[in-house]
């Protein structure tokens, strides 16, 4: 059985994912489409527009046959864990390919890239802390550092970090995984704009509120889980919705950021010097924001120190995460049996968390996060207990 995994977040899914799902069967000739996708919060962070049961399922409709969960510890993080989490749970699952987008197309060049990284990085980190120390953004620094190492005139865009981050993790695990890439088509990474029929995630989520605009841009199934999911109040869930529960933890505890994600070199300092003024998330983020931290950067501290997770970043980096299963189809069944005997993974977390304790840190983070997103639903308390209660996503294909 030969099987390509993919990186997602299908936040939501669109025709870009579906052009890349469409791609990855016909180059791979695989039996088996596996996707390892983040849960309920994204690694911009920012919470997905809906939850990760209503994402699974528009992989399923539209032709992924198994999706593993990629915990928050790792799907909420930099480029270096998120790839290294996801690459983790590929690895031990034994697939044959990575199959993802690039702005660069160009496998041997991100090859090159990489194995650089993977064994050059104390040359790397010296180059990137000297573009730091000019005041130089954190994005724009590590794609200086890349170009010293490699004289190449290469456009870092984030897809190309996240690809060169999966090779990485891939050659120092000395795994069998081969990977592949696909030249992004449409809209940039980021683009705001719906003009395209191949436009980005962002795009959809920043029109979500004109249904009508963004339907031709999503796969028709993926568009009515969508509309299915707003309906019921299940969404759309923003960084906006966690606004007060971030200034609740600083009207309790002044000194509430010490200790979560990413908190260094003082930048607690300019949250607690804006947030009293401030009108909401976004408005504090841009007041807070600096050359050398990005928004994105600072989302995630955000978010971290909503849901108080205090991860230490460099022990995700010597772990490796569990194995969950969101969804699967028939096929998908099929190799879940395959693997069983080998792999123990996990389906309902209330049968599992009872009788074991191995990643418990992990999955308690993850319930934590859940029930967080699950505070912004209309009828919330539904909700609070969906992780424990939650079977796997099962459609019949």
């Amino acid at each position: 059985m030969k099987v390509a995994g993919i990186i997602v977040e299908y936040n939501p899914f669109h025709n870009g994912h579906l052009y890349h799902l469409q791609k990855t069967k016909e180059i791979t000739g695989a039996d088996i489409i596996v996707a390892v996708m983040s849960g309920n919060f994204i690694q911009r962070g920012e919470p997905a527009i809906v939850n990760k049961w209503a994402r699974t399922k528009m992989a399923l409709l539209n032709g992924v046959d198994v999706v593993f969960e990629l915990p928050f510890a790792y799907a909420c993080n930099s480029a270096e864990i998120f790839a290294y989490g996801s690459i983790c749970i590929l690895d031990t699952l034994g697939v044959n390919w990575l199959v993802f987008g690039s702005e660069a197309g160009d496998i041997n060049l991100l090859k090159k890239i990489a194995m650089h990284l993977a064994f050059e990085e104390e040359s790397f980190r010296k180059y990137l802390k000297e573009y730091l120390k000019k005041g130089i953004s954190f994005p724009k620094a590590r794609e200086l550092a890349l170009k010293k190492m490699n004289n190449d005139n290469v456009k870092f865009l984030p897809n190309n970090i996240l690809g060169i981050e999966y090779i990485k993790w891939i050659l120092r695990m000395n795994s069998k995984i081969q990977p592949i890439t696909i030249k992004r088509i449409g809209s940039s990474y980021n683009d705001p704009a719906l003009e395209s029929n191949f436009c980005s995630a962002t795009a959809i989520r920043k029109n979500i509120n004109n249904m009508e605009a963004i339907k031709e841009k999503m796969p028709e199934a993926s568009f009515k889980v969508l509309v299915e999911e707003i309906e019921s109040g299940r969404g759309p869930v923003t960084i906006e919705d966690f606004y007060k529960i971030f200034v609740y933890r600083w009207v309790i505890d002044k000194d509430f950021l010490t200790d979560q994600l990413d908190v260094k070199e003082g930048i607690e300092n300019r949250f607690y010097k804006f947030l009293p003024a401030s009108k909401g998330a976004q408005d504090l983020l841009s007041k807070v924001k600096t050359k050398r931290y990005t928004l994105t950067r600072l989302q995630r501290i955000f978010i971290h120190s909503v849901v108080d997770s205090k991860i230490n970043q460099k022990e995700l980096l010597s772990e490796k995460p569990y194995i969950r299963v969101l969804g699967f189809n028939n096929k998908g069944k099929t190799f879940l049996n395959t693997i069983k005997e080998k792999i123990e993974y996990i389906t309902k977390l209330d049968s599992y968390v009872v009788k074991n304790t191995l990643h418990s840190h992990l999955l308690e983070l993850e319930i934590r996060a859940s029930q967080i997103h699950a505070l912004m639903y209309k009828d919330y308390y539904n909700y609070l207990q969906l992780e424990y209660k939650q079977k796997p996503i099962y459609i019949s294909s």
